[in-house]
């Protein structure tokens, strides 16, 4: 095979001159034998250039179009014969016939011309794998005026470069300096070369310095001149008052172009830093109201594209948000997402043409009358089936389900068969800035929280090896040192990239809960506000931490409800407007005519009740999702206990739910009137509220010190409001926050020294409370609490440990100060049960019993 290798050309010649005749029988024979050959490679350097240009006459001639398309696949598919000049003649012929009158032999051409260049890099990787041990690495390229003297790459590369440079200046409508003989191009085909180029080989153009400088030098100023007329166009600007016409977006160009710019940014971030800022910033403007609905569209496709990856955008916030001057993209980003958002809500009625008065039902349907009255009905087979979606002051938006969590799968970014932009689906645009949020909080989240965990694990395996003293040595010391080092490093960006996004999220995310009509939206939406809290509790970042815990609050409250707390947290937000590219965005209030099932009716705690309010399915939703928080992560909770715990209390009282034995709440007999109506669907729900309020502090036995105290103050602070309530009348008092003390008492029995005195201080200032009712419950919490604290096993026992005894048994003497008659009953039966269970066992503390009946002796004289 080698001897006919050597002399391929005589052989190939017969086959070549029977294809001169243009007969089509010869002709077909002889490219079927030519392939033959080919295939196994006995076809040498110079008859391959032959053979082409053999190939290229018969395309001139346009004869067997299909089997040249064939033959030259099979020519630069089998070996590596084919370079230079040869190359791109082949290339030339196949780019050819993708423009001809044959819609067949167009698309047989083009799907060619594809594989011809994927061969083209993949060459280059195989030549890269060859050469990757031999260590003489090319100097570095001066940047050369002369484009055309590549001489210090290899062959397969130099072929690449020269393919790839002028697929450049095709789509830029300039001449190729390689691809002599191109009649035709179009700037779409180009696009998508360039694009699958960039995203199957991003090593090539990653290791070569020539490639990145063609990135940076001819693909970014290209992609940038290219968007420029969807930059300037604004809809409904008339053409008139400029003297040039502007040109109209075009929708196959700019979706290209999005695409191209969602790979250079997802391979090449790290090469083109201030290219990408560039990108990134106008991807944003696409998203402004006077753009079209499809430029719209599609920027927030490539946006989501951008918000499944964590690690990106935490790039993006290294290099822009924490550098000086620079824009601070990451925030952008967001805000933009929640102004897009919003500008959703407020549909202009006026200036646009397409948008027809019934602008909330289905306008394409046709049935106005129905559509108007009750948008988001369709009646299926007699049937309503209520669509999930969000609605807010009238304004009707769909939820459709566009993608997998996780993963962004664009619709309007993968159609590149259409040249006439497509009519967006209502609701769509929505659905997908909707997931941006999602993911973009679960993406952040996650990497954070991630990271937060390895680093506290190495923190702790690093102490543990350091303080072993044999091998302190000073390496030991000095990796913890560059740990925390690097642990501080990180902790910025991550402080910076919650600080970037928390507002812009934060107005987003409630105006979508706000406006969210369906249960699983919803549940979205309450789950991306609690991730968000703990994770900026973790942080320790408390403004922020109580601004998302304050919107989960206001959720589960009927709307306007006067609750003194959460107001002032509010009041605060609001009044920062933040701003997005200079334009400013107020937080929108929520808007009370939601269309939520009500499921219940209860009065507001408040000292004069004026009517009744009404909880909704919703608000039950976000009080479990305000469960879950406290239940989950109340170790970083802090001072933000007192926002939760007095949201729980209205709404339990709301609810009418009672303390009964050990603090647990039931559900009571309303005392005043049937005032609270509780819908069946609630009735089934209480006892499994009731249960989570019991568990969320059974699991303060498992909290810290610190957080322990923090909710100890959150509850005596809320029973101090509670006992002002209740003064100078007799009616029902809130008897949450004592029912709560006594049931945090008795889990934390084993640690109940640093808890006893603000314990019992408190619930001895409520016994002598001139409301009957909440005396008496300070008393039950009380006595339970000294009768509990002294049958707990304490280690060591308290036989062995005098002063906890006496620590225990104080409070009961303290009750002999109080004139309550209905107290010093407590009192005694309190006594009378000690002696009986723990008579033998009292020791010293008999002195401090025989005083309280003395106590009694004096008082009655």
């Amino acid at each position: 095979l080698k001897a006919l290798k050597e002399n391929s050309s005589e052989v190939v010649q017969p086959f070549l001159m029977g294809c001169g005749t243009k007969e089509p029988k010869i002709t077909q024979l002889c490219l079927a034998a030519i392939q033959r050959l080919m295939s196994h490679e006995v076809v040498s350097e110079a008859a391959a250039g032959n053979i082409i240009n053999m190939l290229w006459q018969l395309m001139e001639n346009s004869l067997e179009e299909l089997k040249l398309l064939q033959t030259v696949l099979v020519l630069l598919t089998t070996n590596t014969v084919v370079h230079d000049e040869a190359l791109s003649k082949a290339i030339v012929l196949c780019f050819r016939l993708h423009f001809t009158k044959d819609n067949i032999t167009n698309n047989t051409a083009a799907a060619t011309v594809r594989q011809v260049v994927t061969v083209v890099f993949e060459r280059v990787v195989a030549e890269d794998e060859r050469y990757k041990d031999a260590v003489d690495q090319p100097a570095a390229v001066q940047g050369n005026s002369n484009r055309r003297s590549v001489s210090t790459l290899k062959p397969c590369a130099k072929d690449a470069y020269m393919l790839f440079q002028d697929l450049c200046q095709l789509v830029n409508a300039d001449a190729p300096y390689w691809l002599v003989g191109m009649t035709e191009m179009t700037r779409t085909f180009g696009l998508e070369l360039l694009e699958s180029v960039l995203n199957d080989f991003p090593q090539v153009f990653l290791q070569h310095q020539e490639f990145s400088f063609l990135l940076k030098e001819r693909v970014c100023p290209l992609v940038i001149k290219l968007f420029s007329p969807n930059i300037k166009f604004r809809q409904g600007s008339t053409t008139s008052s400029s003297p040039a016409p502007v040109e109209k977006p075009y929708f196959p160009i700019c979706m290209r172009l999005l695409r191209v710019v969602s790979v250079l940014i997802k391979q090449f971030y790290s090469l083109l830093v201030t290219e990408c800022e560039i990108f990134l910033s106008l991807l944003v403007k696409f998203l402004d109201a006077d753009k079209p609905q499809w430029l719209r569209a599609v920027a927030v496709e490539s946006i989501h594209r951008l918000c499944v990856q964590p690690q990106l955008l935490r790039s993006f916030c290294q290099s822009y948000d924490m550098k000086q001057h620079s824009t601070k993209v990451f925030r952008d980003i967001v805000n933009a997402l929640g102004s897009f958002i919003q500008s959703l809500f407020l549909v202009p009625s006026t200036g646009n043409a397409s948008a027809t008065p019934n602008q909330t039902g289905s306008n394409a349907s046709g049935n106005t009358g129905s559509a108007q009255t009750n948008p988001g009905v369709l009646g299926m087979g007699g049937s309503a089936t209520v669509l999930p979606a969000f609605e807010y002051r009238g304004t009707w938006i769909p939820i459709l389900n566009v993608t997998v969590q996780g993963s962004a799968k664009a619709t309007y970014l993968e159609m590149l068969d259409k040249v006439e932009p497509p009519t967006i689906p209502e609701g769509y645009a929505m659905s997908v800035a909707f997931h941006c949020l999602l993911d973009l909080v679960r993406g952040i989240t996650t990497m954070i929280e991630g990271e937060l965990g390895e680093a506290e694990t190495v923190i702790q395996t690093t102490t543990e090896a350091t303080s072993l003293p044999a091998q302190s040595s000073e390496q030991d010391l000095q990796s913890v040192s560059d740990q925390s080092e690097k642990e501080l490093v990180s902790r910025a960006v991550w402080e910076e990239m919650v600080n970037a996004c928390w507002c812009g999220l934060l107005a987003a995310l409630s105006l979508l809960l706000d406006a969210s009509t369906d249960e699983a939206a919803t549940e979205n939406i309450l789950k991306a506000e609690l991730t968000m809290a703990a994770l900026c509790g973790r942080l320790g970042l408390v403004t922020s931490r109580d601004a998302f815990i304050t919107a989960i609050c206001k959720g589960s409250l009927p709307p306007h409800y006067a609750l003194t707390v959460l107001n002032s947290t509010t009041a605060a937000l609001s009044s920062k407007s933040y701003s997005i590219q200079g334009q400013n965005v107020q937080m929108i209030s929520p808007s009370s005519e939601s269309h939520q099932q009500v499921v219940a009716v209860g009065q507001p705690l408040a000292l004069q009740p004026q009517g009744t309010v009404m909880l909704t399915s919703k608000n039950i939703q976000c009080m479990r999702t305000l469960l879950n928080l406290a239940h989950f992560h109340g170790a970083v909770l802090g001072t933000s206990w007192q926002l939760v715990l007095a949201t729980l209390q209205h709404l339990v009282w709301i609810l009418g739910l009672k303390p009964s034995v050990g603090g647990a709440l039931k559900p009571g007999r309303a005392v005043e009137g049937p005032s609270t109506v509780l819908t069946t669907a609630v009735m089934t729900d209480l006892p499994s509220i009731s249960s989570m309020i019991s568990k969320l502090f059974e699991n303060s036995q498992y909290l810290d010190d610190v957080s322990l105290h923090h909710l100890i103050n959150a509850l005596c602070s809320l029973s101090l409001e509670a006992m002002d309530m209740a003064y100078g009348n007799n009616k029902e008092p809130s008897l949450f926050a004592v029912a709560k003390l006594l049931e945090t008492g008795l889990v934390n029995m084993h640690r109940i020294e640093i808890l006893w005195r603000p314990l019992t201080g408190h619930l001895l200032e409520v016994c002598q409370h001139p409301n009957s009712r909440m005396r008496e419950w300070g008393a039950e919490a009380l006595t339970s609490l000294i009768k509990a604290g002294l049958t707990f096993r304490h280690d060591p026992p308290l036989s062995q440990n005098q002063r906890l005894q006496l620590l225990l048994l104080n409070p009961l003497k303290e009750l002999s100060n109080i004139s309550h008659p209905d107290i010093r009953i407590k009192q005694l039966e309190c006594v009378l049960q000690i002696l009986q269970s723990q008579g033998d066992s009292l020791g010293p503390g008999w002195p401090l019993v025989l005083g309280v009946m003395g106590a009694i002796q004096s008082d009655q004289g």
